[in-house]
């Protein structure tokens, strides 16, 4: 789950051209300590998309969701373990 939430970190900060570095972004309240919109909720989301080759469903696409990155986290591990990609983090991490 550490490497799913360092690769969000850097997606954070890639999506949304942030001037930060991930080591420094918060792991809750990121809507609010980051100004965060509905645009750039979506945009990222798009990343983490791209990036996980998963389809985040639309019921569960939420403030909430991105908010947090303990629950963004556990969402896309669940995806990647019911495709059967659990590798796919680390490989990419590599």
């Amino acid at each position: 789950m550490d490497e799913i939430k360092t690769k969000l970190k850097d997606l954070l900060v890639q999506s949304l051209r942030l001037k930060r570095t991930p080591e420094s972004l918060p792991e809750t309240n990121l809507t609010a300590e980051l100004g965060l919109d509905s645009i750039n909720s979506l945009e990222f989301l798009v990343w983490v998309e791209n990036e996980f080759d998963i389809q985040i469903e639309d019921e569960v696409l939420s403030v909430a969701l991105v908010d947090s990155l303990d629950t963004l986290a556990e969402y896309v591990g669940t995806r990647l373990t019911a495709a059967g990609r659990t590798e796919a983090v680390t490989e990419n991490q590599q």
